[in-house]
């Protein structure tokens, strides 16, 4: 109909209107004029498949490339012979459909018409989604640049799954997306696997759509990971447009979150602290008398019997009714390592009426996911630091200020200038704290060398590498290992007869945590700080001016030791001191950081450099344990190839 021509007619004219405005080319871009630029390595064959019409970018040459606006809007004017020839497209559309493929090049996932450029317009005009095209591939010359090393991990997953309009802008997302399915780069799926992701990638796109996703600074491929991370496409796969558009609803405040990577706000002290009116015991008698029942269940990967991580929350957990009295009471499951254990937890603790669900581990972080966006009228928690999300909020401890202490007692301790520090796993936090133990012993001895090691590498022995550069003073595993007593442990000193003696530790009071976490929410403090921060992951990092950090020297420290730690402890307390203002050198002697104001808490949190008297690097992926590896995955500072990564498991 010559009506629809003259409204297609108008949406070109209000196109080619604003492209000239904002000083955009109005017209859509000739691959030719591209290739010009970048050349190209030659053309591959593909044969007919449906391509999604939004990824249609221009015109293979210049041709008629004037006749349609840049979202390929019909320019002539109505009475012209192009406007006849459109208007008798769009009635055969409507009556049969356009059943002869398009003819179109295929260059970095974006398509140019070669044939079809009216067919094009007139289903762009009418809102279809797909079309059928005839299909070659440009194949662009090899470069360095981001966007040609994710089209090649493209074509691998293109070998394997062929289908188009699923678009990444991160490397490692499509090795990402097929661990998510339980599948790799390297072997074809099968093509039932094929479909299913074609159809669930096309309604949860729809959704995303309809809700105006193309306004968030979010891809459509970068929101889907994010879905299927929460949901697993086990799930998903089976569900109906209609409930992947409920389930799209749900977590749409994590792909908010998710823009740019992800935004984080860190609350260093609790709200409040610096300005309390009711004295501690005041405080507690009141909560006794008219706090009403308030119920928190932990549910832990592993047992408080074997692994000292999860024994030190226990035992915050078990102190949490000595600081709120018994109107708060606490609910445990250990050993909810895998989904469906986990799963079962979580539904146990809503039906007994649980108001905080606690998980410790960065780790839990896409299951304590998963029941959160499936109980929202629930608050959960996640121990871990910098990871963004909206439905879970995170805390940690500000652990690197303890290891600052530690680090200056045990140079004070080194008569070789020599200590050693083994780290767990290269995790967000874990670089900060690394250093700020270097910077701690080198600001007692400017002449100390700090020896790296890892737990979380394989196959090597650290105490005989320590032992051979004559390091006797060791900071090793930060808490007692309940399956194995007798190993070394915190701050120690190895002497002449190779029997350690153990110095300090640092310690988390998890019960004072714990119990000022139920308060923010019991006060509506929780929902205060939450005002005003849509957008941004919250993440509760309190330290030492909150009172849940701290060290513990053994009574073998002498007296000047003492004195030396508490004079250090009490000026980070008055914020006279921090590790990370002043000026910073990493390896090599680089400046970082000069000036009195401290490293933001992103940086510090995301520090991927060691300090400058710090003797080792960083592991590799290949030299990580499997743990490590599980650990890195969901919050490592070093970079991953998620398609080698030893599990690919799915939720249900």
């Amino acid at each position: 109909m010559l009506e629809d021509y003259r409204r297609a007619h108008k949406r070109a004219q209000k196109e080619l209107q604003r492209d000239v405005a904002a000083g955009r080319y109005p017209y859509p871009p000739a691959l030719d004029d591209i290739l010009k630029g970048e050349g190209y390595q030659g053309e591959i064959p593909l044969g007919v498949a449906e391509i999604d019409l939004a990824l249609i970018a221009g015109t293979r040459t210049r041709g008629r490339q004037n006749s349609f606006s840049s979202g390929f809007m019909p320019l002539q004017e109505p009475a012209s012979e192009f406007a006849a020839k459109w208007s008798d497209l769009i009635d055969s559309q409507r009556a049969e459909g356009i059943r002869e493929p398009i003819v179109v090049y295929e260059f970095l996932q974006r398509f140019y018409v070669q044939e079809g450029n009216k067919r094009v317009s007139v289903l762009r005009y009418l809102g279809q989604p797909a079309v059928l095209a005839r299909i070659t591939r440009v194949v662009p010359m090899p470069s360095d640049s981001k966007a040609y090393r994710i089209y090649r991990e493209f074509m691998r997953f293109f070998g394997v799954c062929p289908l188009y309009g699923i678009v990444f802008e991160e490397e490692g997302s499509y090795a990402q997306l097929a661990a998510l399915l339980g599948e790799d780069l390297d072997h074809p799926w099968a093509e039932a696997r094929v479909r299913a992701l074609a159809s669930t990638f096309s309604y949860f796109q729809r959704s995303f759509l309809a809700r105006h996703g193309e306004n968030l600074n979010l891809g459509v491929g970068a929101a889907f990971l994010i879905f299927l991370k929460v949901y697993g496409f086990e799930a998903v796969s089976r569900a109906t447009r209609a409930e992947i558009d409920e389930r799209v609803a749900r977590v749409w405040d994590e792909f908010v979150v998710s823009e740019d990577g992800g935004k984080v706000a860190y609350l260093e002290d609790p709200k409040g602290t610096r300005r309390r009116i009711i004295p501690e015991i005041k405080q507690r008698a009141k909560e006794a008398v008219g706090g009403g029942p308030f119920r928190v269940a932990f549910i832990y990967e592993r047992n408080p019997l074997v692994d000292g991580w999860t024994l030190a929350h226990e035992k915050g957990r078990l102190k949490i009714p000595r600081h709120l009295g018994e109107t708060v009471s606490t609910l445990v499951y250990p050993d909810c390592a895998d989904d469906a254990a986990f799963d079962r937890a979580v539904e146990e603790a809503v039906a007994q009426g649980s108001d905080l669900i606690v998980t410790i581990s960065p780790t839990q972080m896409r299951s304590c996911l998963r029941g959160a966006v499936a109980h929202p009228e629930r608050r959960f928690i996640n121990c871990s630091v910098s990871l963004s999300h909206s439905a879970v909020r995170t805390f940690q401890a500000r652990t690197y200020e303890a290891k600052f202490l530690l680090g200056a007692l045990a140079a004070s301790m080194a008569h070789n200038h020599k200590v050693g520090y083994v780290a767990e796993t290269p995790v967000f936090g874990t670089v900060a704290e690394i250093n700020a133990f270097a910077i701690g012993a080198q600001m007692i001895d400017p002449y100390v060398t700090v020896y790296l090691k890892w737990f979380s590498a394989k196959d090597y022995d650290w105490k005989r590498e320590l032992a051979e550069d004559d390091v006797r003073i060791v900071s090793a595993c930060d808490y007692l290992d309940p399956s194995d007593p007798a190993e070394p442990w915190g701050l120690y000193r190895i002497g002449d007869d190779g029997a350690a003696e153990h110095l300090a530790e640092p310690i988390w009071k998890w019960g004072r945590y714990y119990a000022l976490m139920v308060r923010s929410i019991r006060n509506e403090t929780w929902e205060e700080e939450a005002v005003g921060r849509r957008g941004e992951a919250l993440n509760y990092w309190w330290g030492m001016s909150a009172g849940v950090v701290d060290v513990r020297l053994a009574p073998c420290i002498p007296y000047g030791q003492q004195v030396l730690v508490e004079g250090i402890r009490q000026s980070l307390l008055t914020r006279r001191i921090n590790p990370f203002s002043g000026e910073l050198q990493k390896q090599g002697g680089a400046v970082v950081h000069e000036g009195s104001e401290r490293l933001s808490s992103e940086e510090i949190v995301r520090m991927s450099w060691l300090n400058a008297n710090v003797v080792g690097r960083l592991p590799e992926q290949r030299e990580l344990s499997r743990e490590g590896l599980e650990k890195v995955e969901v919050s490592g500072v070093i970079p991953l190839d998620p398609s080698t990564l030893p599990h690919h498991g799915t939720a249900s």
